[in-house]
């Protein structure tokens, strides 16, 4: 072997390896390019996710503050309410005499309280009632009539309107929801419709006890 074919062959091993070198460098940087789109793929995924949870969270924060604020609310309306019915009935207690002799306290809380249920009974199955004639069954001026109706009406015990003859007429949540819902059907209703109407609301006709 001549020293120039050695030559010849150091440089073709020389270009071989070389070459090669090159494949492995080139397949090194792709795998680098696809380690790393991996790693951004994930990163971006993980991020979607944290975004994700924390809206979560924060829609369950807010729902739980909701539920706490119109559990509150509840609260507080029922305490104004029991506060509003524990006045009235001590006004009703001053109205109310029970007769008996040796009566207990407890015993004319419990007729006063019975009366009080009695006013309210009497006006739901009377549906419409004279001012006068309420009076004169509770023994009760008319105007103490229509303050305790007005205190009931406030304490969420009756619904109803007073009309110019001295009327009272009750209107029970149902008919109140049945006038709302043709109103909202309907569009604008002006008053004098919607009072012509008001027998197919509200009826009028007493109730049997």
């Amino acid at each position: 072997e001549t020293i120039e074919e050695s030559d010849d062959e150091a440089a073709g091993d020389e270009y071989y390896g070389a070459k090669m070198s090159k494949k492995k460098e080139k397949k090194r940087q792709e795998q680098e390019a696809r380690r790393q789109a991996e790693e951004a793929a994930y990163e971006t995924r993980r991020t979607k996710q944290d975004r994700y949870e924390e809206m979560r969270r924060r829609k369950d924060e807010e729902h739980e503050a909701e539920e706490r604020r119109l559990e509150e609310e509840a609260l507080a309306r029922k305490a104004k309410e029991e506060q509003a019915a524990a006045l009235e009935f001590e006004k009703w207690k001053g109205e109310f005499s029970v007769d008996a002799e040796g009566t207990t306290e407890n015993e004319v809380e419990d007729g006063s309280q019975g009366l009080l249920s009695d006013f309210v009974e009497y006006i739901k199955v009377q549906k419409c009632v004279p001012l006068e004639d309420i009076a004169a069954e509770f023994k009760l001026r008319t105007q103490d009539c229509i303050n305790r109706i007005t205190s009931l009406e406030n304490m969420g015990r009756l619904s109803g309107v007073m009309d110019d003859r001295g009327k009272y007429i009750y209107i029970s949540l149902e008919e109140m929801k049945a006038v709302a819902d043709y109103i909202r059907n309907q569009g604008r209703v002006s008053i004098s419709h919607l009072a012509s109407m008001s027998d197919q609301f509200i009826d009028l006709d007493p109730k049997s006890q």
